[in-house]
């Protein structure tokens, strides 16, 4: 599971190739399914980067996650999130944030070269990648292209969380990863 997970950071990098008109057009072959869900607050620990990154840095990233994930104390569960916000850099510029995270009970104990971070109660759009999770770029593009430009909700500027539960199987055309976006 961690060496796929590993290969998704590198899918993601390529959500904006994918979002252009041209993969448009391929995504009417696609079968998604979506719904409505809601969260209550979650409490997250893991790793983190701000800035943009070359693939092999999020690579690195997935790898450092996994090699100190067992030092995280009240993890609930067995799902792994990626979550994707906008931050500010060092010089205080507005950036991409990624973090890789499990959640947990409570904040009183991050392990060191770890991060926490809050995300409130809210309502989501539930996108499936079905299928392996190299393909998951077309999923991308498919929720902030097609999806987006409907009309039929409004995105939220907040967290978007991958979800990586017990039905995330490498390689497998059975795989699923839930995406979550934030929607009013």
């Amino acid at each position: 599971m961690k060496n796929t997970i590993l290969i998704l950071v590198l899918s993601i990098l390529l959500i904006c190739l994918y979002a252009t008109d041209n993969a448009m057009g391929k995504d009417e072959e696609m079968e998604i399914k979506v719904r409505e869900d809601k969260l209550g607050d979650m409490l997250l620990v893991g790793v983190e980067s701000i800035d943009p990154m070359e693939s092999e840095a999020y690579m690195q990233m997935w790898t450092k996650f996994f090699e100190i994930d067992e030092h995280i104390a009240g993890i609930v569960g067995n799902t792994y999130y990626g979550i994707s916000y906008m931050s500010q850099n060092a010089k205080g510029e507005d950036t991409w944030g990624y973090m890789i995270a499990a959640q947990v009970k409570s904040l009183d104990k991050i392990p060191e070269g770890m991060v926490s971070r809050k995300i409130p109660a809210r309502n989501y759009l539930v996108f499936e990648h079905k299928g392996p999770v190299e393909n998951i770029a077309k999923t991308y593009a498919y929720i902030y292209g097609t999806y987006a430009q409907s009309g039929k909700h409004k995105f939220l500027f907040a967290e978007s969380l991958e979800r990586y539960d017990h039905r995330y199987k490498d390689g497998s055309e059975d795989s699923i990863v839930e995406i979550w976006v934030p929607v009013k």
